[in-house]
């Protein structure tokens, strides 16, 4: 029998080696800088929208296009037995949109569409459930019931060097209130229901973190997890995080993973983050 093909999009931020590793299609959201279209993480890499940052250039995003699911679904379908493609929160893009009306176009195999209600390795690990099961030869609908039980079990906590990138982009109108960045604030944000909202205010970046810890620890006690640290541009604190982790929790596995150019684009950098579910 043919395997259930698993497909996400670059605001995932899975670590490459976990793409290849499970055969996971990755189509990219596109970056758009005056008359330029860049694909994300393939035309143009984090360090460079920095760089416009830096320079004061407006970039803007958009989700692929249903071309470019079409094109992916079709692909696949050649030999897939079917399709599993897990997307972005659709609250925040019309990347789930995108999807779904390109599945629609493909008769030839069954698709099912999902909306992580997620973002970055939070919906990674949705995808790395999907990855797996399709590996071990489960059918779509039993992939499609593991994803969506696991989906609200889904932890994610992250906080910004600065929120000014965020609320240009529209996507956390829960911050457009706060003078978070006047004060000297560090919002830690969350996600709930497919929404970026803020979970906590603290005074330091290193309060923030120890805060982050400390709300994992209350959601983890003694269980097994499965955890990914993430970061755009602050490698070495990511990297401290990870080894803190490691060392308190019971960590069945634990990732260091970069954000996506376009998740820099809406976050800028200094972000760090983690994501994590308990079995």
């Amino acid at each position: 029998m043919a395997k259930i093909a698993v497909v996400t999009d670059s605001v995932a931020c899975l670590p490459p080696e976990l793409v290849e590793a499970h055969r996971i299609r990755v189509v990219p959201v596109r970056i758009i800088l005056g008359e330029r279209v860049f694909r994300d993480g393939i035309d143009v890499t984090a360090e460079q929208i920095y760089e416009w940052q830096r320079a004061g250039l407006m970039a803007t995003s958009s989700q692929p296009s249903v071309g470019d699911f079409l094109e992916t679904y079709r692909e696949l379908a050649k030999e897939a037995g079917g399709i599993v493609s897990i997307h972005v929160s659709a609250a925040m893009t019309g990347t789930y949109n995108a999807a779904l009306l390109a599945a629609r176009m493909v008769p030839e195999v069954p698709i099912r569409v999902i909306d992580s209600q997620a973002a970055t390795m939070a919906q990674g690990f949705l995808v790395l459930e999907a990855a797996r099961a399709a590996e071990a030869g489960a059918s779509l609908e039993e992939i499609v019931a593991r994803v969506e039980a696991l989906r609200p079990r889904l932890r994610f906590f992250a906080v910004l060097e600065t929120v000014a990138y965020l609320i240009r982009s529209g996507r956390a109108p829960a911050l457009a209130s706060l003078a978070v960045d006047v004060l000297q604030i560090k919002p830690i944000l969350t996600l709930q229901n497919g929404r970026i909202e803020v979970l906590a205010k603290v005074r330091t970046r290193r309060r923030a973190i120890e805060a982050m810890l400390e709300r994992m620890a209350q959601d983890v006690g003694d269980r097994p997890v499965h955890a990914a640290v993430f970061h755009a541009a602050a490698l070495e604190e990511a990297e401290a995080l990870r080894q803190q982790l490691l060392e308190r929790f019971d960590c069945r596995e634990c990732y260091l993973t970069v954000f996506s150019p376009v998740m820099g684009l809406y976050a800028g950098p200094g972000v760090l983050g983690l994501a994590y579910y308990t079995e």
